[in-house]
Order: C-alpha cells, then structure tokens, then sequence
C-alpha cells in the first residue's frame, strides 16, 4: 500500500504552478487526496458527522486453573504484567475455580494482587467473594487504583516517619499532604493508607505513619493516590465500607449494609462512569430479575478518567494480630471497560408537564402486579358487598345487621390495610311492605349511634325501596330496618364498602 508522501493544500505557486493535496507512489506517479465519504457516498463534513462506533472490553480473572501455592490467573500473572505478593502469614492458591488466600494470624501479614491490564474511563468491577467468617484485624478490599511503584526501597526514619525512594518520581512539594497506599511490606511496618509528609523531587517520597517501629528497611508498593474501593472489615458478614479518591484527597468512607459475604457468598460492584461512582451488591443467587441493591452513589473525588487504573485485591492483618486464621473466597473477578462516549440530541424541545416525551412501547409485555396490602392504584374502585339479608320481618319487627369495621386499623393510625373501605357505605332495601331503612355508627363497636334513616317509597311496577349513601367518620358501620305495620313477603337488604 502507498504511503502518503506528501500533502500539500492546493494553492497558488507561481504563475500556473499549482499544487493539490495527495501522494506519490513509488513508481512516481502522484495520486490526488480524495474526500472521506459515508455508505452513501456523501462527503463527511460538519454537516455530516463520521459515525463513531462505542467499543467494550471484558477482562475476567477466572481463576479456572488449580495451583496448591500460587494465584496463576493470566490476569494477574508477571508474564502479563500483574504481580501478586504475600507477606507473613498469608496463603495464596487456586482450586475449584477459586482464588483462595488464607490470612493466617501474623500481624500486619498481606496478599496484594494487581491486575497486568489497565482500565480508564467508564468501568465496572463486579466480583463474587466468600468470607469464612468475620473478625476483627482482618481486612479484605478490591479496588480500581492507580500505581505509584512497585518493589520500591523504604526506610523507616522512626516510629512516626517513613521515607521511600523512588528514582525520577514526578510528585513535588505540591503533593505533600496528600494520600496514598503503602503495601506489599516485605519487612516491619503497617500497611494501610498514608498521607506525604515531604518529596525530595525525583529521588523520594517521606510519609507520616503511626505505630510503626523505630527502624528498619525493606521494600513496598507505592498506590492508591486515585481509587476506588470497597472494604470489608469488622465482625459482621454484613457489614462493610466503601470510598473513592481523586489526586490523594478523598471523598471520605461511608459505612453501609452488603449482602451477606458468608457462604455461598455476595455480588460486589463497583461502578465508575466517569461521572460518578455507584456501589452495589447482591447474594448470590439464580432469580428470574436482577437482585443487585444500590447501596451508595457519588458524584466528587472521582478518580480522573483517563487514568489507567490497575484492579488490585488486598488483604492485610491489622498491627494487632486477629485471633483466628480467615479465608477469602474470590470465585471470580471481572472488569467492564465501556466508552465514555455522551449522546446529545439536538432540535428536542424541553420536556415538562405540557410538553410531554412521547414514547411508543413495541412488543410490550404483559405486566402482572403481585398481591399486596399497599394500594398502589387501581382501574376500578375497591370495595366490598354484604348480602345482610332476606328472612321477611314481622309487623313492626326490625333486623339489625353485622358490625363492619370500615377502618380496620385503630385511631390516629394511617390506613395500611387492604381491608380499609373508609370511603363510603351504601345500603338499600326492598320490600312488599313499607318500612324504614336505617343506618348506625359507632366509635367502640359497642355504642351504636343512628346517623340517618330513610322511609321507604314505592316503585312503580314493585314494591317499596329506600336507599342510603353514607361517608363514615366512625371506624364502625352497620345498617338495618324497621318494617311497617304489615307482614312482609319478601324482603332484601344488602350493603356495599367503597375503598375509593
């Protein structure tokens, strides 16, 4: 294929001298730039946009191959670029399709996994982990972090002072202050998270630790000064935290709720849009919908998005030594690159109650709403009906009805029942004879009222009707009547209870 030679934009020379954009073959034949064109053969322009097609890249630790001593998983291996490194106390090996690392019960003992790839923009880390049990001064946290340096020489200055060396470093005294992850210790100290005291610009870097020891020497990872992560600690299998940093400042760590992490394990996601960062979580289990709860968002101390940011799985003792050895179970890591690629549209009005987004539903299933006490809505009004009666009355004798409780729940008490038909009560009457229909109210459900009544009329071509419509304000409710001086022949009552 000819390579471009050269490109020059078309001009006046000199008088008829004119060169056009384009290239020479190696033959020396000169071949004239052509135009950018679509599938229809229209010239890409402002006014007609090259298509851009947004891309996604999955990268998942399977841990599918076994390995009595090692995490082997392509994804973290030195040959691709990972490295995995255990201190004290810590086991690390694959079976059953499982990474699984044993704390053991030295303190300040780590396992630090970090991914070969990189990811930025829009990523999702989803994994599934099993803790064997919960206690305290065991500490197990994923992240999407960046890496400051690997195998870097430290020193310890004193109890409170550390300093490591780092040839070419980029950071100056501007970055003093800010936060980031020492671990991997490969001799004394504590890892965990640590604020630069002072840089010696491309030499070192000096932190302010605590309750290390007064001297030694060894060798660290550098990392963490932009995360993302969730850490599980503490006693509880439902319990955890989560946090996130820009540039060595963070958001701050908010503790919350997760799906239980003892077996057969939880769903934990991490979920960066560039945008924001969302925190979810389920158990795992097979349902017929997706049960992953959110259970935090934000929207500051983002990492930046196009930092490459490296999936890193830790585990650390505290400086106290916990009192039991624990397992961590990870049956799978996985790492969801997207575009960060924004859609606009343009020449759409502004939405709003009088400018309503239309919305067309092809395909639409059918939707069942499940059973309730909680009156969501409805497409007919609830209610119920009573058929009180229809034993003809004597003269002058009178039927009382059954107590209906049209509340159902005590006073001063917000209606929450599916038998709540507080709305209305209608009642009616027929007869040969006349008569009156009456209705009675009660607060007790044993001091009844007479709110209203209603002689009979007749009908013409029957007999003699009343009815009753009633809006109770009492949560008891019962109807009745009183014939006339005639023995009936036949007689009907029946009441109904509106909910709405």
């Amino acid at each position: 294929m000819a390579t471009l030679d050269f490109l020059v934009a078309k001009g006046n020379e000199g008088a008829g001298i004119e060169k056009l954009a384009g290239y020479t073959t190696p033959g020396g034949i000169f071949i004239p730039a052509s135009a950018l064109i679509d599938a229809l053969g229209n010239e890409i322009s402002r006014e007609n946009y090259l298509p851009a097609a947004a891309t996604q890249r999955i990268v998942e630790a399977g841990f599918s191959d076994v390995s009595a001593t090692d995490i082997v998983d392509p994804v973290f291996s030195v040959a691709n670029g990972g490295s995995v490194k255990v201190t004290g106390s810590m086991a690390d090996s694959q079976a059953g399709g499982s990474a699984i690392i044993v704390t053991g019960t030295t303190a300040n003992s780590e396992f630090l996994a970090r991914s070969g790839p990189t990811f930025k923009g829009a990523v999702r880390v989803r994994s599934h982990q099993i803790l064997s049990q919960r206690i305290a001064n065991a500490n197990f946290m994923t992240l999407l972090a960046d890496l400051q340096g690997e195998d870097l020489a430290y020193t310890i200055n004193n109890s409170t002072s550390v300093t490591v060396t780092q040839t070419g470093h980029t950071l100056t005294a501007a970055n003093v202050g800010q936060f980031m992850f020492l671990g991997a210790l490969s001799s004394v100290g504590i890892p965990g998270r640590y604020a630069i005291a002072s840089v010696v610009a491309g030499v070192s870097i000096t932190f302010t630790v605590a309750g290390w020891p007064g001297a030694g020497t060894g060798f660290l990872t550098l990392f963490g000064r932009n995360h993302v992560r969730v850490l599980l600690d503490g006693a509880s299998q439902t319990s955890g935290s989560w946090n996130n940093q820009r540039n060595g400042w963070e958001a701050g760590a908010t503790s919350t709720t997760v799906s239980t992490t003892a077996t057969p394990g939880a769903i934990l996601v991490l979920d960066t849009t560039g945008t924001d960062v969302n925190y979810l979580d389920g158990v795992l289990s097979a349902t017929s919908t997706p049960n992953l709860s959110m259970r935090s968002s934000r929207s500051h101390a983002l990492p930046p998005p196009d930092l490459p940011l490296y999936l890193f799985l830790w585990a650390y003792n505290g400086s106290t030594a916990p009192a039991s050895s624990t397992t961590w179970t990870i049956g799978h890591a996985r790492v969801e690159e997207n575009a960060m690629q924004s859609v606009y549209l343009q020449g759409v009005r502004q939405q709003g109650s009088n400018n309503p987004l239309p919305v067309n539903v092809l395909n639409a299933p059918q939707v069942s709403l499940g059973s309730a006490t909680g009156r969501i809505g409805f497409t007919a009004a609830s209610g119920i009906n009573w058929d009180d009666s229809s034993t003809v009355l004597a003269a002058n004798a009178t039927f009382t009805g059954t107590s209906r409780d049209l509340a159902a729940v005590a006073a001063s008490t917000a209606f929450n029942s599916a038998t709540t038909f507080a709305q209305e009560f209608r009642i009616s009457a027929e007869s040969d004879q006349t008569g009156t229909l009456w209705v009675e109210a009660s607060r007790d459900n044993a001091t009844w009222r007479r709110v209203k009544s209603v002689t009979t009329a007749a009908v013409a071509g029957g007999g003699f009707s009343a009815e009753i419509v009633h809006r109770p304000s009492w949560r008891y409710v019962r109807g009745g009547f009183t014939n006339g001086a005639t023995l009936q022949t036949r007689f009907t009552l029946g009441s109904i209870a509106m909910a709405a």
